[in-house]
């Protein structure tokens, strides 16, 4: 059956449970589409980073402070132009052009809508976060909305057809030119500014070069009977992500209102060299994992065999890269961003260390996304943003440790309701949940107690680069020694996996 363009395949057996990964795909085309998304958000962290590293020579933790306010308000209300229908485009049956069109056209009218309302809103937002510049900031970032809508619908369609190559290029066209255009307006003394600009262009080049790239362009034009075929899905669905962003958006607003601009720019700069590397690892494998699981979901022994190795890859790949950001942290914002911003490095390494728990919870939510399940992902944030909320009241946040274990405990807490959620949905039982990460979690403590002692050995020098590289080194030969000594054929699999990115797409992928 073909739907605009779109074949459908029915999966074959296989015994590897690697190659559940791939279902109608072959393993190979299952690699690239991790691949593809790993070029674009590596890309993009990578852009992010030579940027950000420009903008703390220049601006001050109170510019970064009201910019990420903002930027918190702005983030959540696009997800109401950006996701809409994004989830439902790419998994649900049946869908076909006016669909598309449909979404396209509700998308930009919630964009004006948005806009509107900002350019109004804006004053009495800067009374309340009493920051009188944050009214022409929330007014100048909203035009970020329209701009997003341009290409919002046609990321969805090459998703469906498992096309990463466009949005990667999208991707890294919007943000080489906007982060290019801010830093020479940082420099030339623009001061916030220069972050407003950089945020509105990446949208807008963005999104026209995904238009010009598509060969399909969506058009305005409205069809009730599509509308309804996707809403009670995409409610569950936007309403999860919703209040998922919700979480870390709400935070950082709350913080400005209550410690002021400098630390809540101490705070974003946290966050920020964090969600650098886990949006390479989170962006990439959800994408692929949505794609790829949706698949699956009237077999659930693949599905669940699929989910098993997939875990296993994640926290593989993930634990030593943000257990290592942690062990290094002082030395890295010390050369990256300069001695005034060291009182991030404990906070860094705070956030970092939480992808023990976050790893293996990665693909929850695109897995119950894909077996129909949004709501148990909209019930499963909430009760996040609840504990959050909860613990501001009860402890307060008087100070940035303050808030900072407030957002250890919003981590922590919901971990029991999540995994609950999950075997309910999929039949995932509480161990399967987390056996993927037991070897790469020993090999982590391995790799801490190895760069640690070899902290404590080397005499002081001032050198910070020299010192960061010895870290670096022993870190990872601890990690690899680790895994290869206790579960050698983790090391195999992954290897085998990541180089069938490089082989021809099979024929099996007709799309």
């Amino acid at each position: 059956m073909t739907l605009w363009g779109f074949k459908s395949t029915r999966p074959e057996n296989g015994t590897d449970a690697w190659s559940e990964l791939s279902a109608t795909v072959s393993r190979s085309s299952a690699a690239k589409l991790v691949g593809w998304s790993v070029i674009e958000n590596a890309g993009l962290a990578l852009v992010s980073v030579g940027s950000l590293v420009v903008y703390t020579r220049y601006l001050s933790p109170s510019d970064f402070g009201l910019f990420s306010i903002v930027l918190a308000l702005i983030e959540l209300l696009g997800l109401l132009v950006t996701m809409p229908f994004h989830d439902a485009l790419v998994q649900r049956p049946g869908i076909g052009r006016l669909h598309f069109d449909t979404a396209f056209t509700v998308t930009m009218g919630i964009s004006v809508v948005l806009f509107a309302g900002c350019a109004l809103f804006a004053p009495s937002f800067a009374r309340w976060v009493n920051y009188p510049a944050a009214a022409s900031v929330l007014t100048a970032m909203a035009l970020y909305f329209p701009f997003a809508a341009i290409g919002g619908t046609i990321v969805p369609l090459h998703r469906r057809r498992l096309e990463f190559r466009p949005l990667a290029v999208r991707s890294l066209v919007g943000r080489v030119s906007g982060a290019m255009v801010g830093m020479v307006f940082v420099i030339l003394g623009a001061g916030l500014w220069g972050l407003v600009v950089q945020y509105v262009l990446i949208a807008l080049v963005s999104s026209l070069a995904l238009w010009f790239m598509s060969s399909v362009r969506p058009r305005l034009r409205f069809g009730t009977s599509e509308i309804r075929s996707v809403a009670s899905f995409s409610i569950y669905s936007i309403g999860g992500l919703f209040l998922t962003f919700a979480v870390g958006r709400v935070f950082t607003i709350l913080v400005g209102v209550a410690l002021g601009a400098k630390s809540a720019g101490y705070l974003n700069l946290s966050f920020r060299i964090v969600d650098v590397l886990w949006a390479i690892a989170a962006t990439a494998i959800s994408q692929a994992a949505l794609s790829v699981l949706s698949r699956l979901d009237s077999d659930r022994a693949r599905l669940k065999r699929a989910y098993g190795a997939a875990l296993e890859l994640t926290c593989l790949t993930l634990y030593p890269c943000f257990v290592g950001i942690a062990l290094i942290a002082p030395e890295l914002i010390e050369l990256l961003f300069g001695r005034a911003w060291l009182v991030c490095s404990g906070y860094v390494a705070v956030l970092a260390l939480l992808i023990l728990v976050r790893a293996p919870g990665i693909l929850g939510r695109p897995l119950l996304a894909a077996v129909g399940r949004p709501r148990d992902v909209m019930i499963g944030v909430g009760f996040e943003l609840l504990v959050m909320l909860t613990s501001i009241a009860i402890f307060g946040g008087s100070t940035l440790p303050w808030a900072m274990a407030i957002w250890v405990i919003r981590e922590l807490v919901p971990v029991p309701v999540n995994a609950y959620l999950l075997k309910r949905a999929t039949g995932i039982g509480y161990i399967d949940q987390v056996r993927g990460a037991m070897s790469p979690l020993l090999a982590s403590v391995c790799m801490c107690v190895a760069v640690l002692l070899v902290r404590r050995l080397l005499p002081p020098v001032d050198l910070v680069f020299l010192r960061l590289v010895l870290l670096v080194v022993t870190g990872i030969a601890a990690y690899l020694a680790t895994v290869w000594f206790s579960n050698r054929l983790a090391i195999l699999r992954a290897v085998e996996f990541l180089r069938s990115a490089t082989v021809p797409r099979a024929a099996a992928l007709h799309l």
